[in-house]
């Protein structure tokens, strides 16, 4: 399971997160900046690094609210606790977590305690390297990217771990609640046995969750005493060496190493696997700082008065009496969890340099815009299927001729497509990211839909969207042309080709679309004769005129659309099945205006302004009573009919408001027993109407959602969906 993942269409594709992560554990997928699972070591730079909030982590903040409800939980503190709650004072945080419900309060420094004499016992006379294995994020590094160093890494359990173990003993019935600054920990507590730890909370999830109960007090001052309390310090640069060999009986000075920083971390990693570390203990934390500078430890102060903090604190702290300790296990063990990438050939390295006009050295610019440090890095992640091969500024500025013109296109393309895919349901939402998707590529497309849903605007949008759209979008209707004539409408035709042929003859659809888009709309009407001879364009990508003996080269993308069921049309021996398979590479199906009731609204204002503009008349408004019958009739003609009914009404509709009495008949019988309503915002009216519809349907089937959702001819999928939008239960 993934801790950190991206939240999807949040993510602006500014690859900052590709930039910093350490171990490149981003995938980027049509420019959304992906977490892979297997890679990620739950550090947390990803996050820190992404200004658009689109990294989002496991939280358990649900559980724990029920944890204190029930008055059992108990709170784990990170010892870095005093640099996240400044300027509270240490002994309010305590009684302000008593107030939310826990119902004990304990510092890990407990664990710190308990594990360093395993530490001293593990180390006295160890020649080998030793890792501290404190550092969640470290351990998982090595696990997933330097498993050869595994055996270096000291078996004994965290001072999270072994804080929870004692306390499990002592209180077995117990909610154990971490807190602290750390995402990697939550990871560890995922992966660890079930039963030990039950939840995770980090700062930044406390404060939010207790917002309304925190308040800020000035920090008492502290008496200074003569010597600290070790444990205390533990979070900070050189916090475990502290600890285990206070006194350097262990260890030379020369012999020991601490290493703060990701990039310090990996660089140290990779020199001890090349063999070049000569030091036997290894104190390294993956923060730089340690873990003051946490992911989440969400403090207004800077790293120099965070140590202040932890270091007044620990002359402050009396150690905590441990009682008589049980017999515990604190070893642990550690697994290998490395999977390795393709290595990618040179060959494939150049070819993908190539494709972004990288023809030399000196057109690698390295200018980091994708978050890799060279153009060479960036070759690789492509042929690994981390980037995307067009993810580079250069390239890319160059195919859009200029930088301003590329931006534009890139800021404009989700607002001007909100004026052709017209509505806020969530199909049409996910129709316009379709469509920008669809328009990156030259795939032939297959829309599927009833008749007057939509399909030849979303063709439309298509084309736009795509690389051609400065190009021609040529529609031809299969239905509506005599079987005589459709070969040479879509082909085209020599001179002499036929008797009346033009002289000097004609260019058909195929010719008049070249280099951009060709929607076959009705395409199931085609003649199985016409049928076969598509096929042959489509696999060749090529044609001859009627009459013709010269091969063209077929350069446009093709569209197909039918509101027909082609696989029924297959089993009839009405449609070629070889046909079918070519033309549904991919498929997308525009809804009935039935199923998307929610976008009436939008789809009456759009037509009624663009009626304006037409006309050069001022804009009309449609009453919530004209516009709940609308949502109570079901569309067969879809929006083509809806588009009808609302130019009827404009033209007959002498006032600013459109009237019930100015909809045709066929819908005013739907208004037998319609009580007068007063004029309220569109949407809310469609809502209120939807959501008596489905009470009603609910009543009359003795509250069976499928056969409710039967009656209103609604997907099942989407009528669990509004049931939860309308909180019906």
């Amino acid at each position: 399971m993934s801790v950190v993942s991206t939240i999807k269409d949040r993510c602006k594709a500014c690859y900052s997160c590709v930039r910093q992560c350490p171990v490149k554990a981003i995938k980027v997928e049509v420019g959304q900046s992906m977490i892979v699972p297997e890679r990620c070591i739950s550090c947390g730079s990803c996050i820190k690094a992404c200004s658009q909030n689109a990294k989002e982590v496991v939280t358990f903040v649900p559980q724990v609210k029920d944890y204190l409800k029930e008055g059992r939980a108990i709170a784990l503190l990170a010892p870095s606790f005093p640099a996240s709650i400044y300027p509270l004072d240490p002994g309010d945080f305590f009684n302000l977590l008593r107030e939310a419900g826990f119902s004990e309060v304990h510092e890990l420094t407990i664990g710190v305690e308990l594990t360093m004499p395993k530490y001293r016992e593990y180390l006295v006379g160890r020649k080998e390297p030793a890792i501290g294995s404190h550092c969640a994020a470290v351990v998982n590094l090595i696990e997933k990217h330097f498993p050869d160093l595994i055996q270096y890494l000291i078996p004994i359990d965290s001072a999270l771990m072994a804080t929870a173990k004692l306390l499990r003993h002592r209180k077995k019935n117990s909610r154990l609640v971490f807190i602290g600054p750390c995402i990697a920990k939550k990871e560890e507590v995922l992966d660890a046995p079930e039963g030990i730890i039950d939840a995770v909370l980090t700062f930044k999830e406390l404060k939010e969750m207790l917002k309304d109960k925190w308040e800020t007090k000035d920090t008492a001052p502290v008496s200074s005493l003569d010597k600290s309390y070790l444990p205390s310090t533990f979070p900070l640069s050189g916090g475990l060496i502290k600890n285990v060999d206070p006194k350097g009986n262990i260890y030379r000075e020369d012999e020991v190493a601490v290493v703060e920083g990701k990039e310090e971390c990996v660089q140290f990693l990779q020199k001890l696997q090349e063999g070049h570390i000569k030091h036997r203990l290894i104190d390294m934390l993956f923060c730089k700082g340690g873990c003051i500078d946490g992911p989440e430890i969400d403090s207004e102060l800077d790293i120099f008065n965070r140590q202040y903090q932890i270091y007044q604190y620990s002359r402050s702290r009396k150690k905590e009496s441990l009682g008589r300790l049980p017999k515990l296990q604190l070893e642990r063990s550690f697994s290998n969890r490395y999977q390795p990438l393709l290595t990618p050939s040179e060959e494939d390295i150049v070819k993908v340099l190539k494709y972004t006009n990288k023809n030399k050295p000196e057109d690698e610019l390295n200018c980091g815009a994708c978050g890799y440090n060279s153009c060479r890095d960036k070759a690789v992640a492509v042929c690994q299927g981390l980037a995307e091969i067009e993810m580079c500024l250069p390239y890319l500025l160059e195919q859009s001729r200029g930088e301003l013109e590329y931006y534009k296109k890139r800021l404009k393309m989700s607002d001007e497509i909100k004026d052709y895919l017209v509505g806020d349901s969530p199909y049409i939402q996910g129709l316009r990211q379709t469509a920008i998707k669809l328009g990156q590529n030259d795939a032939t497309l297959l829309i599927l839909g009833e008749s007057g849903a939509g399909k030849e605007v979303l063709a439309r949008v298509v084309h736009m969207m795509s690389p051609r759209s400065q190009e021609s979008f040529i529609a031809i209707n299969c239905a509506a042309l005599p079987e005589q004539l459709i070969e040479s409408e879509l082909f085209g035709y020599e001179e002499g080709a036929f008797t009346g042929a033009r002289k000097g003859g004609k260019p058909g659809k195929f010719d008049q679309a070249r280099g951009g888009t060709l929607l076959l709309d009705e395409i199931a009407e085609l003649p199985l004769s016409t049928q076969a001879k598509l096929l042959r364009v489509l696999q060749e990508r090529e044609f001859e005129r009627v009459g013709g003996t010269t091969a063209i080269r077929l350069t446009a993308r093709i569209i197909a659309a039918t509101n027909q069921d082609l696989n029924r049309l297959i089993e009839e021996g009405k449609f070629r099945s070889d046909l079918f398979y070519r033309l549904n590479v991919i498929s997308v199906t525009v809804p009935a205006l039935v199923h998307r009731k929610e976008d009436i609204p939008p789809l009456a204002e759009y037509f009624l302004r663009k009626l304006a503009a037409e006309k050069k008349s001022s804009v009309k408004l449609i009453s919530s009573e004209a516009l709940a019958l609308l949502a109570a009739y079901e569309w067969p003609g879809n929006v083509r009919e809806l588009k009808n009914v609302i130019e009827r009404a404009f033209y007959t509709a002498e006032e600013s408001i459109i009237q019930v009495q100015h909809l045709p008949d066929y819908i005013r019988q739907l208004d037998g027993d319609r009580k007068v309503i007063r004029l309220t915002p569109m949407k809310k009216a469609v809502k209120n109407l939807e959501r008596n519809l489905i009470l009603k349907a609910l009543k009359e089937t003795n509250n069976n959602k499928v056969d409710a959702a039967s009656i209103l001819g609604m997907p099942r999928a989407t009528f669990y969906l509004k049931l939860k939008e309308y909180n019906i239960h």
